[in-house]
């Protein structure tokens, strides 16, 4: 079960991208941020229970996993603004070897030969893309350099997110240090989380837009199909991925490399909207990532 709902997550994933992409065309990464995690909060709160029977401990360790989306996000969006679709999504798959690395470093989560040659086989297909990456028209050249340390930070604090993700809702009986034997629920976490990241945007939002004496456009985000799609579908990727971090039997290594699923998704997207280049090319890569990913998740 909790395969399947990280292979929903990664699809899922996939369109939200296209979405962000979209939203993006005449709104700053600021609004977007603020208000489809506004909206999101809004349409997730009738599904909420017990939220308030949390410690300051648990509070805590939910704000440090909202603050590492918080910039993970930022240094997200301003890479799917700059890059054709196709490209970020392959790019960002480099997020799975920090994963990879704190799973095994703070989760005591072991590499077996199986999860080994189905790393191999992605990172080779990330490679193969990142090759013929960047390459005429498609990425200017003055941001290369800021873009991809952009896509790196993400890669990171994604990674971060993710590793938290699975210390907090694990439900197994051991205590876990600081937390003790407190567990919060995928209901509690989901709720604070996205309170939270509404906070955040919200001050990076607004002072921003004093600081550059900016208009906020509210009816028009309020109307928005875009925006209030792109805020349900955060709804579902989430609760589906936080449900699967509370399942003992999950990990954060064959987690993170079945999330990739989405890179197929977002390539063919990316054509059929964007008339991106190089599609035969990405999704021969992408193939290949998908046969690790089936190979790890064996």
């Amino acid at each position: 079960m909790w395969i399947a709902l990280i292979a929903s997550y990664g699809i899922i994933k996939s369109f939200r991208e296209v979405l962000k992409k979209k939203a993006m065309e005449n709104r700053s990464v600021a609004e977007v941020l603020f208000f489809y995690t506004l909206f999101a909060f809004i349409l997730v709160i009738p599904l909420s229970h017990d939220v308030f029977a949390l410690s300051w401990r648990a509070h805590l360790v939910i704000f440090f996993k909202s603050f590492s989306i918080f910039l993970a996000w930022i240094c997200a969006l301003n890479s799917i603004k700059r890059l054709p679709l196709s490209i970020y999504c392959v790019a960002d798959m480099g997020r799975m070897l920090f994963s990879i690395l704190f799973g095994i470093i703070f989760l005591g989560e072991m590499l077996g030969w199986l999860d080994g040659a189905g790393i191999i086989l992605v990172l080779t297909g990330i490679t193969l893309v990142n090759l013929r990456s960047g390459k005429g028209k498609e990425l200017e050249e003055a941001p290369k350099k800021r873009v991809l340390l952009l896509v790196l930070g993400s890669c990171i604090l994604n990674a971060v997110s993710g590793t938290a993700d699975k210390w907090i809702l694990t439900t197994q009986d051991a205590p876990k240090w600081f937390l003790g034997t407190e567990i919060i629920s995928t209901s509690q976490m989901q709720f604070w989380y996205m309170l939270y990241l509404v906070v955040l945007y919200g001050i990076y939002f607004f002072t921003l837009s004093a600081v550059k004496k900016e208009r906020i456009h509210i009816k028009r985000n309020l109307l928005s199909p875009i925006m209030w799609m792109l805020s349900l579908l955060f709804i579902l990727a989430d609760r589906a991925l936080f449900i699967a971090n509370s399942d003992p039997n999950s990990r954060v290594i064959v987690m993170t490399v079945i999330k990739q699923c989405s890179v197929i998704v977002t390539i063919i997207l990316g054509k059929l909207i964007y008339k991106e280049k190089h599609i035969l090319y990405r999704t021969l890569c992408a193939i290949l990532i998908i046969c690790g990913i089936i190979i790890t998740a064996i």
